[in-house]
This record gives structure tokens, C-alpha cells and sequence, in this order.
């Protein structure tokens, strides 16, 4: 066979095709391969490349099959497939080597849609390229091999007769048909019977999956809403026996009851005085009309889709525990007698990717040990070196938790100059609370559950800014306490109680500031901040502007979402000040974001190397400069505690420290980052309440974040920062949210109910993770096929380094019921059920459409 010079175009063509889609198709089954019995991905391994057969056959068809304007349709057609299957290769092995995760195409197409979000995609613009080199190299030098094996196979299996010369120059002997070509077309056609049938009797799950083929995929991904895809199981409640009448609670001071499932548990109460009149937004189901809606009554939803046909009530939710019936912890309470902690303000601070084991970094972590073992050495003097240098990461982090880090004996140096001096008495400082966990790794879904206290919408990325949260946001719970002071004024009525000493604080109306030093723009961000109640908020939008009254020529943005925290340290200094100047109330909030990554930080800031040299660091690499941004944000954080300290504030504000959620690397699991994640490493999160007046407690509550707004509320009231009517308001408001508050003894169990725990996975609509306080289990529930279900015991396995996981419920309990006991499989039942039936509620609670 000749083949000449200038026939190279169309082979190649082909080549890159077969090797894009094919390369593909190997990497996603090698991410599955471990998942299966070695037999079963053996026996159906021929069905997974039936689409890829085909697309082959037909681009064939089209390259090689026509001469005249038909040839020249048909090329451009095969060159449009195979562009596109060579990009979604590239960015799917890029993606990969980034993550060691699948990308899923509906996910990546709604990022790419938002401005913001497409510079978070170009950040894995080197992976990408260096795929997309490697796929043109090697379909260049497989061009003429591909060419010829497809064409002897084709031209075997059709009788095809090639010309000696067509257009592309391509000669080749011709052949008279033969009895190895009729064989060719009998084994062709035995191996196609074979694999259909196969086909046709393998399991959907996950042989479906494992079958998709770009780029069919894409194509699929984009005409579906994954939302609507995924099973979320009957709205009946399935644990029916544990809300029947005789666990049923009355009403008694500002606990409204709990009866689920009563027929007339939805109907009219008498409403609280401090309900009546003009309410903020966030209030709309206790303001005139809602509470004489029959029970039924449907609503027209509005051309913003805010409308609430279904609204949150605590006394008909069947999960809903409270302990606001039992007595504060007895440190707390004693601090808090004769109203001895004034909260004036409030702050909340919601920390990026900021993982438990890293606030502070503690001596014996699994991270602690994976750094060690880089080392690969027992000699002493080289350990204490690194413990020297893990002791500067998190100093700050340890004084704030009233943690320590274990390592302190291993620095000998003297604090550095212009440190944060915690001036804080022994013994107090605030409430470290340990065994939280975020509901979602999501950043702005997991401010939601901070902010609102509500569970967020179990749908990819955020749709909560399309409808209306269920339940008030702290920052609309202070302008509800500005608007009952503009009524009190009036009628004179403010003030009856006692005097308690903080009365000078009482009458100052509440201000909500947001500030951060990156875009408020990725997700629609500022959008949710505004519905949420925010009444200012500070982005990179702002301070980047030439006008800004700090900006200066040499901002530095340190990574695609803008710049270091720093570049609003004077916009927080004047916040803090106006706020005294007008004698107001703050509630502040910031959203560090140097740990997002890719973890950049100033140039001018020192990198330390916590990891082995020598060529390790490669393999480190993304997880080092994790711990050098912490060890930036976390020098950040007490220059933040210095600002209320030299504003004299630091005395009357409590300071809430909290982490959006965690972030998983290789050293921990096999596939790093957030996104569709379920790993521990992701959900594990710090959660403060700090205050230099109240008592240093270490509490331990497996609970998630959805604490924060009620535990706040509980520390206003008792600590006498509220009037009588703001305190009557915030007592009644407690009691409608749905998690407990944090300084009273947690209810892990209440009545044979378990506390739940739920936890939206990154990008939302995809996994679930399932836990409950009375019990160490955990289970990452799929809401999608292509999903394994993953349970983990956290007491034995608490890094989840082993976790069991199966295609189905089924097999997953024939495991765990082998490993853990017949309790463990009986937990798994009742948590697939709760899980999915709380997808179901979210949904309706939140209005989604």
C-alpha cells in the first residue's frame, strides 16, 4: 500500500477522533474499574463500547465514502464531532489530573455561564493544554495506523473495493473478495449478537453509566435538568411510628408545640404583638393575610418566583428537636448572670475551605502525620525542624478556640512583632465547639444554613437566589428589632423590665455590613446577599475602582476571584469606627478567600515548604500552598480581633469564626477538591463563639452549622443585650428554627427520633450526605445513577480511609451489615429513607419549581 505526502488531513482527522473519544472512554472506566466484581466488568466490557463502534463506523462513512459536495458536507460535519469530542477529552483528562474526579457537563456548562465562573475553569487551563497536547501528539503518530486497520476492517466487512488513487492520494492494491474477509463479516456479526445480548440483560446500574460516550453525553447533559432526574422518595414521612399522637407536644411559653400530622396543627394561633405591622422582608408568613389563609389555599407565584405556597412550620416538622427546655451549661449561665456579657455587636466570620484539623493544626492529625511521613526519617532534629515550622501555621486559631496546637514546645522563637496580643483573662474567651459539620460544601449554600438557619435547596448551584428563604435571616431578625423600636417609640411602651445595666445599648438601631476582598458577582452572590438582608455590602467590585477611597496603583489580585483580604482592612476599620460614631449596633460579617483555590497569596509573602523536597513537592504541591494561605488568613484573622481591640469594642462583641466547609486533597482521599466529594475531609469545619467575657468551654456536638442563628439569638436574650419586646420577639423567632442552640446541652435523641444531620455535596443536586448526632455512621446517598452509595463509621475510621460502598442500598447493606452489625445496616435503611423524603421537603419548603 502507497500512501502519499499529502494525504495526511483526513487520517488525521479520523485519528484524533478515535483517540479523543477512546481515551475518554478508557479514563472513565478506569475511575469505575475498582467499583465492580473484576468477572462482571469483564463479561459486559464489550458493551461498553457499542456508541464508540458506531461513531467510528459512521465518521468513516462520512470521511472516506463520498466524493464531490457530499465529501466535502461530509467532512465538515466529522471535523465539527471531532473538535468538540477533542475539547471535552482534553478538559475531562484535565480535570481529572486536577482532581481525580469526574467533570459532569451540565455541572461544567452552568459555570461557564457565569463571567465569574469562567475564570475559575480557566484556572485549570494548564492541565487542559497539556491533555490536548498529549491526545494531537498521539493521534498524529497513530494517524496512518488507525487508517489502515479501520480500513482493511471495513473494507472486509462491505466487500469494499478502495480506488487506487482518490482524492487524498491514498492508493492501495485492490482486492478481490476472500475467504478472510467473509470470515471477518461472520465474527463481526457473531461479536455484534454476543454484545447485544449482553446489552440488552446487563444491569442499568452502573453499566449505563459506565457506557456513556462523549460526545453523547455532553449532548445529553444539556438538554436535562439533573434536578429533575433524581428520585426524592414519597413526601410521607417514612419513620411514621416515631410522630404518632402519644409523642405529640403542647404549647407552653414560646414553644409552640409539636404535633406532625395533626389536622389541625396548620390552622390560626394568636400571633405575638411584635408580629403585627410594617415587617421586614423574611417575615411574610407572620404578617397580615398569612396566618388567615385556610389551610389549602394555594397562592399565585409571582413573575419573580417568590412566592410561598409552602412555608416552614416547626411545630409540624417531624425531625425538629429543641433543647431550648434545658438549662444553659452551667459555665455559660453563671457568666451570663446579672448580665455580665454585653453583646453589642456581632460578627461573623465565614472562613473558606477552613478545615477543623486546620483551626488550629493540631500535633497527631492525619495531616500532621502525612507530613511527617514525607520525610521519611525518624531522625529527631529533622522532625522538630517541622514541628518548629507547623508551630507559626495556625497561633492565631489556637487562641481564638482556646485549642492547643502541641506543637508550642517546638518554638523557641519569640512572637513576631504586630501579632494579635489576646488580652483575654485565663479561663474565658468563648465556646469552642467541636463535631460540627457544614450542610453543604457549596460556599453559598453553606451562608445560607449560617445566616437563616435554613437547609438549603438540594439543587445544583444556587436557585435559592430564585425564590425566598424559609425562614428569616439573622440580619432581617436586627431590622425587625429596628422596626419594633420605631412602633415602641411611639407608643411609649419600651422598657419595662428592670434595669439591667445594658440599657444604654437597647435603643441603638442595627446596621448589616458584609465585606469581602473578591468578586461578589461568581454565583450571583451579591444577589443572595441582598435578599438575605444584607443593607451593605463591600466586594472587589468596589475597592478595585479607581474612585475607591483606598484603592492605590499596586492592588495585587492573587487569584481569579480578586484580591487578598488585606485590601479591606481600612474599609473594616471604618466600619467599626462609623458604626461607634453613630452610636449603632453592627452586625458584621467577612468571607475570607485566599484558602480557595488555587491557594495563591501575595508575592511578596514568604512560602514555606511543610512538605519533603526532593521531588515530593510536586506531588504536595496544591496541599502546601493550601497551609501557607491558611497560615496567611490566619495572621489575617487576629489583625481583625486588633481592630475591635483598638476600637474598645472587643468587650461587647461576640465574634462568630465559622467555615464554609472543608477541602479535601489526595492525602486525603482519592479524589481532591469539593465537587461531588462526599469525603469527611470536606464537611469537618470550625465552628467559635467568641467572647473575652464568657467562660473557655471545649463543647462536642455532632451538629452542622444550622446551629449558628439560634445559639446567637440564645446569647442576645439571656445575656440582657435585648428589650423587653426585641427579647420577647427573639424568644418567640428561637423557637422556630429548626436547630438547637449550642449553649445548652445538646438532644442527640429525643422520643426514639434521631437529630439528623444533612449535608448538600458540591454543585448541590447530585449526593447527599446523611448522619445523626446519636450515632458515628454516615452515609453519602446518590440522587443520581451514576453515584456509589458510601457509608462510613467515624468512630472507627473517623479520616474515612475505608469507607464501604455499593451500586445499590442492597449491596451496600450486605457489607456493612457483615463489618458493623445488624444496627448499622437497620441505621442505613432509615437513613436512605430520611434522606430522600428530606429532599422532597426541601424542595417544597423552598418553593422549587
Amino acid at each position: 500500500m502507497i500512501i502519499q505526502r499529502q494525504s495526511f488531513i483526513r487520517p488525521f482527522i479520523f485519528s484524533l477522533l478515535v483517540v479523543s473519544v477512546t481515551s475518554s472512554k478508557v479514563l472513565h472506566l478506569l475511575q469505575h474499574a475498582a467499583s465492580l466484581p473484576g468477572g462482571q466488568f469483564a463479561l459486559y466490557f464489550p458493551t461498553f463500547f457499542i456508541l464508540e463502534t458506531l461513531l467510528y463506523v459512521a465518521a468513516w462513512g462520512l470521511l472516506f465514502k463520498f466524493t464531490g459536495i457530499k465529501s466535502f458536507l461530509g467532512t465538515v460535519v466529522t471535523v465539527a464531532i471531532t473538535s468538540l469530542s477533542f475539547i471535552l477529552s482534553s478538559s475531562q483528562i484535565g480535570f481529572y489530573f486536577v482532581t481525580g474526579s469526574e467533570i459532569r457537563w451540565d455541572a461544567a456548562t452552568a459555570v461557564g455561564n457565569d463571567p465569574e465562573g469562567r475564570k475559575l475553569m480557566l484556572s485549570g487551563l494548564r492541565s487542559f493544554l497539556g491533555a490536548a497536547g498529549t491526545l494531537l501528539l498521539i493521534s498524529w503518530l497513530l494517524k496512518y495506523w488507525i487508517y489502515i486497520l479501520i480500513g482493511h476492517w471495513m473494507s472486509a466487512l462491505f466487500s469494499a473495493k478502495p480506488e487506487k488513487g482518490d482524492e487524498e492520494g491514498i492508493m492501495v492494491s485492490p482486492q478481490r473478495r476472500s475467504r478472510a474477509a467473509r470470515l471477518t463479516q461472520f465474527w463481526t456479526i457473531c461479536a455484534a449478537v454476543v454484545i447485544g445480548l449482553l446489552r440488552l440483560n446487563r444491569p442499568q446500574v452502573p453499566y449505563n453509566h459506565m457506557s456513556e460516550t462523549i460526545p453523547f453525553s455532553f449532548f445529553r447533559a444539556l438538554g436535562s435538568r439533573p434536578s429533575e432526574r433524581h428520585q426524592t422518595g414519597d413526601q410521607a414521612f417514612p419513620l411514621a411510628e416515631l410522630i404518632d399522637e402519644p409523642y405529640w407536644e403542647g404549647p407552653h411559653d414560646h414553644f409552640k408545640g409539636w404535633t406532625p400530622g395533626k389536622p389541625d396543627s396548620n390552622a390560626k394561633k394568636d400571633r405575638s404583638a411584635w408580629s403585627y405591622g410594617n415587617l421586614p422582608p423574611g417575615f411574610e408568613r407572620w404578617s397580615e393575610g398569612e396566618s388567615d389563609r385556610d389551610e389549602g389555599d394555594s397562592v399565585t407565584p409571582d413573575g419573580n418566583g417568590t412566592s410561598q405556597n409552602n412555608i416552614y412550620s416547626p411545630v409540624d416538622d417531624p425531625l425538629r428537636i429543641t433543647n431550648l427546655d434545658r438549662e444553659m451549661l452551667e459555665p455559660v449561665a453563671r457568666a451570663l448572670k446579672n448580665h455580665r456579657v454585653p453583646i453589642t455587636h456581632v460578627v461573623l466570620v465565614l472562613m473558606e475551605s477552613a478545615r477543623k484539623d486546620i483551626f488550629p493544626f493540631k500535633a497527631g492529625s492525619h495531616l500532621h502525620e502525612m507530613i511527617l511521613s514525607s520525610y521519611n526519617t525518624k531522625d529527631p532534629e529533622v522532625l522538630q525542624r517541622v514541628n518548629a515550622k507547623l508551630s507559626h501555621l495556625t497561633p492565631n486559631a489556637e487562641k481564638l478556640t482556646g485549642e492547643t496546637s502541641g506543637l508550642s514546645i517546638y518554638n523557641m522563637s519569640s512572637p513576631s512583632s504586630g501579632g494579635w496580643n489576646d488580652n483575654t483573662e485565663p479561663g474565658m474567651g468563648g465556646i469552642n465547639v467541636n463535631g460540627i459539620l457544614t450542610g453543604s460544601s457549596l460556599s453559598f449554600k453553606s451562608a445560607v444554613m449560617n445566616y437563616c438557619g435554613t437547609g438549603p435547596l438540594p439543587v445544583n448551584f444556587m436557585d435559592e437566589v430564585n425564590s425566598q428563604n424559609y425562614q428569616p435571616c439573622i440580619m432581617q431578625i436586627f431590622e425587625l428589632f429596628n422596626k419594633l423600636k420605631e412602633n415602641s417609640t411611639k407608643k411609649d411602651t419600651m422598657n419595662h423590665k428592670p434595669e439591667t445595666g445594658l440599657e444604654h445599648i437597647h435603643d441603638r438601631n442595627w446596621s448589616s455590613v458584609f465585606l469581602q476582598s473578591i468578586t461578589g458577582l461568581y454565583d450571583e452572590q451579591d444577589k443572595l446577599n441582598n435578599q438575605m438582608g444584607f443593607q451593605k455590602a463591600i466586594y472587589r467590585e468596589e475597592i478595585g475602582q479607581q474612585s475607591a477611597k483606598y484603592y492605590h496603583e499596586d492592588m495585587e489580585e492573587i487569584n481569579y476571584f480578586g484580591y487578598p483580604e488585606y485590601e479591606i482592612y481600612p474599609y473594616l476599620r471604618d466600619v467599626v469606627n462609623n458604626t461607634i460614631e453613630n452610636n449603632e449596633r453592627l452586625f458584621l460579617s467577612h468571607f475570607t478567600s485566599t484558602t480557595h483555590h488555587p491557594w495563591g497569596t501575595p508575592s511578596a509573602y514568604h512560602q514555606e515548604q511543610y512538605f519533603a523536597g526532593d521531588g515530593l513537592m510536586a506531588k504536595h504541591e496544591d496541599i502546601n500552598k493550601y497551609l501557607n494561605a491558611v497560615r496567611y488568613v490566619d495572621t489575617w484573622l487576629g489583625d481583625m480581633m486588633k481592630v475591635l481591640d483598638e476600637a474598645g469594642i472587643a468587650n461587647e462583641t461576640l465574634v462568630v469564626f465559622v467555615g464554609d466547609h472543608g477541602q479535601a486533597f489526595t492525602e486525603d482521599a482519592p479524589v481532591s477538591g469539593t465537587y461531588e466529594n462526599g469525603h469527611i475531609s470536606n464537611f469537618r469545619i470550625p465552628l467559635v463563639f467568641r467572647h473575652p467575657l464568657l467562660p473557655a468551654l471545649q463543647i462536642t456536638a455532632n451538629a452542622t452549622s444550622m446551629s449558628v442563628v439560634p445559639t446567637i439569638l440564645d446569647l442576645l436574650v439571656n445575656s440582657g443585650s435585648l428589650n423587653e419586646i426585641d427579647s420577647s420577639a427573639a424568644l418567640d423567632l428561637v423557637n422556630e428554627y429548626e436547630g438547637q442552640s449550642l449553649v445548652r446541652p445538646y438532644q442527640a435523641t429525643h422520643n426514639g427520633r434521631q437529630a439528623w444531620n444533612f449535608g448538600i455535596i458540591n454543585p448541590g443536586g447530585t449526593m447527599l450526605s446523611v448522619g445523626s448526632a446519636a450515632v458515628p455512621y454516615r452515609l453519602i446517598l446518590p440522587l443520581a445513577e451514576d453515584f456509589q452509595y458510601i457509608f462510613s463509621d467515624l468512630d472507627t475510621d473517623p479520616n474515612e480511609l475505608s469507607p464501604l460502598r455499593g451500586w445499590s442500598l442492597e449491596e451496600l447493606i450486605s457489607h456493612v451489615q457483615r463489618q458493623h452489625g445488624d444496627k448499622a445496616g437497620k441505621w442505613l435503611v432509615d437513613a436512605e429513607k430520611v434522606g430522600k423524603w428530606w429532599i422532597g421537603e426541601q424542595k417544597r419548603l423552598w418553593n422549587y419549581r
